[in-house]
């Protein structure tokens, strides 16, 4: 009897922690739907250049007028350090919108392959207050030229086909 009730307890338990789950997934999914973000950058850039990041935020939200809608994009290097922060608005109707939010940044000194995330926060100012991350995304972009090192054979390689032609020369002769 203890066993079946402890069974019947711990499922009880894993549906409650479910149900809770699926509770708060819906409630993000209330005030928002789908929002697609896509960033814009270029891919290589000089030292101490300034570069141009914009991000295409567009989707739609649960909009009565009585929120105020706003999104904001970070540039943050992998020190946690932001270098750029800006935000544009959506207003009091966020129905259906499409925003770009621009952000410019400064390349390091030297030649590097630099990291930096594109942080995208969707703010609600208003009865649903807060600041939700929206998308984070990393992205590369190569800082000054690249250095190539010469190629050199590989002396097992050069071995190998070495033996292989005398190999050949013998069966052919």
């Amino acid at each position: 009897m203890i066993r079946k009730s402890g069974v019947a307890l711990a499922w009880l338990l894993i549906t409650a922690v479910c149900l809770g789950t699926f509770a708060v997934q819906n409630a993000d999914a209330s005030l928002c739907g789908r929002i697609l973000t896509a960033t814009n950058y270029p891919h290589s850039a000089s030292p101490n250049q300034v570069v141009s990041v914009s991000t295409t935020v567009s989707g739609s939200c649960t909009s009565d007028g009585e929120d105020y809608f706003a999104v904001r994009v970070d540039v943050v290097d992998k020190s946690s350090l932001v270098l750029s922060s800006n935000s544009t608005p959506i207003g009091y109707n966020a129905n259906n919108f499409s925003i770009v939010v621009h952000n410019a940044a400064r390349t390091p000194a030297g030649n590097q392959s630099w990291s930096v995330n594109v942080n995208t926060y969707l703010i609600a100012a208003g009865a649903a207050s807060g600041k939700y991350l929206l998308n984070s995304t990393s992205i590369m972009i190569q800082v000054g030229s690249t250095t190539l090192t010469e190629a050199q054979p590989q002396r097992p390689l050069l071995l190998l086909a070495t033996v292989m032609a005398l190999a050949f020369r013998k069966k052919i002769g």
